[in-house]
This record gives structure tokens, sequence and C-alpha cells, in this order.
């Protein structure tokens, strides 16, 4: 396993849109090397169009904000419309200030910034899917 991080006690569904291949394979993997099953998405449209079939499927949603066509806002506005409890976490780019009115309006849970740090995103992840989605 990655890091040594060991198996989670809650296995969840989590679906990710993230734009960088690089950076999606990844985290695709860290999380399902932590007992998750991950489908994962390159555009925000993809991803809605995925949550939409699956809904109930899916435990926990991870975005980009900067995506090609919708944003990670228009993202977790649309998840938030279809699922209102379903956990949103959007990723920060290092390069851009957050743009808090955007944050607020689309609904989504929090945001981490990049770099993304193991054992940062890990705890995030699984705090997000006892305290917001027990």
């Amino acid at each position: 396993m990655i890091g040594g991080a060991k198996k989670n006690e809650r296995e969840a569904n989590i679906l990710l849109i993230v734009y960088e291949h690089l950076v999606r394979d990844i985290m695709a993997r860290i999380f399902t090397e932590r007992g998750h099953t991950v489908v994962t998405c390159a555009v925000g449209h993809d991803g809605i169009r995925t949550f939409e079939k699956g809904k109930r499927k899916f435990d926990l949603v991870m975005s980009d904000i900067s995506l090609p066509g919708i944003s990670g806002f228009g993202v977790a506005k649309r998840i938030k419309e279809i699922s209102r409890k379903t956990p949103v976490i959007l990723i920060k780019g290092w390069e851009r200030e957050l743009d808090i009115e955007g944050f607020q309006e689309c609904g989504a849970d929090l945001v981490v910034c990049k770099p993304l740090w193991l054992d940062k995103i890990l705890n995030l992840v699984e705090n997000a899917l006892v305290t917001i989605h027990p």
C-alpha cells in the first residue's frame, strides 16, 4: 500500500473528477488501495452524467475547480441539486485565489488546495465520509 496507508474501515464509492490524467490516476490508486471504489472522469460534464446515472452509488464526489467546459463549482452545484446529502470536495490549484462567492453559491462542502499531501487528503476523505455522510 502507498505510504504504509492502512485499509479504511468504511469502504466508499468515490467519483473523482480531475483533469490531469497523472494526478487523477495517482489519486484513484491511493483511494483504491485504501479499500474504496473509484470512478474517474476528466471533465465536469462527464462527471455529472456519471453521477446522474448512479446517484445512489456514490458516497463522495471530488472535483477539480478548474475544468474545461463546466467548472468544479458548476459540477458541485449540479451534484447538490441531484443529491443534497452527497459530500462534494473541490480541489483548488495553487496558482489561483479561491472564488469565495463561487464556493458559497455552489454548495460544496470543502475545498482543498494543491499540493495534495497523502495523509491530509486521506484524512479529509475519511472525515467527510464519517461526519458529512455517516
